[in-house]
């Protein structure tokens, strides 16, 4: 298996990135191409502004929706929207969009515990409400839910994917550089910054059903990421327009 991943790795690491690239932006592409080719009403939505920022707020950010339906779900989804974000945020700081310094105004102890502890916290919060929506999920089908076999396919992918990157952070790096170890993905474009060399097996299959992921997104139910934003918006705008 060892020499198996050796060979590999390249591949995962210097070629797949373009096809991941290539292949998450044909499927926006497609998406893009059948949502202008889809019916439309004879008269357009004047965007409101105001309108469309208040209703992005209140059902993408605080999930007003869910929360009316189901307290311990909203609490689930919006624990699990909120690791999702401070796990993103945390990747950036290893594309250099952010450094540990920003923190050092609040004191030594603060920007420790943002940069070593929080993402610890928020990896088992990511992983802990994912197995909770999944189980929840299989719970109520056919009964309040019909899923198709994509929308567990995208959870399972999700899930694996975090499982991986956890065990990057809770087992022991391989090695401390006496300089950051960077890992160029697309050369100029994509290159990450470690501070600390990972477990191996761990940082390949995490590099590897990361670019799995993403390629999927497009084809998923998850380009919601994208068009949730629009539909909150033209839904806030729509309702303002009418007066409701």
């Amino acid at each position: 298996m060892d020499s198996l991943i050796d060979a590999l790795y390249p591949f995962f690491v210097e070629k797949l990135p373009y096809i991941t690239i290539s292949v998450f932006f044909l499927g926006v592409a497609l998406r893009l191409v059948r949502w202008m080719n889809a019916p439309k009403g004879e008269e357009g939505t004047h965007l409101s502004i105001t309108a469309a920022v208040k209703y992005v707020i209140l059902d993408l950010v605080f999930f007003r929706k869910t929360f009316k339906e189901d307290k311990i779900t909203w609490a689930a989804v919006f624990l699990f929207h909120v690791a999702a974000g401070g796990i993103l945020f945390g990747h950036m700081r290893g594309f250099h969009l952010w450094s540990e310094e920003m923190f050092t105004p609040l004191g030594e102890g603060v920007a420790k515990f943002m940069v070593q502890i929080l993402p610890v916290y928020m990896g088992w919060i990511f992983i802990a409400t994912q197995i909770f929506l999944l189980v929840r999920r299989a719970a109520l089908e056919g009964r309040q839910l019909l899923s198709l076999p994509n929308d567990y396919l995208s959870l399972l992918l999700l899930l694996i994917t975090s499982i991986l990157g956890q065990g990057m952070r809770v087992f022991p790096p391989e090695a401390i550089p006496s300089e950051t170890y960077s890992v160029v993905f697309i050369p100029g474009f994509i290159v990450l910054h470690l501070e600390k060399v990972p477990s191996f097996h761990w940082f390949f299959w995490h590099i590897l059903f990361t670019q799995l992921f993403i390629m999927y997104i497009p084809f998923s139910k998850l380009v919601h990421i994208f068009t949730g934003v629009i539909s909150s918006a033209l839904y806030g705008s729509r309702r303002s327009e009418y007066g409701l």
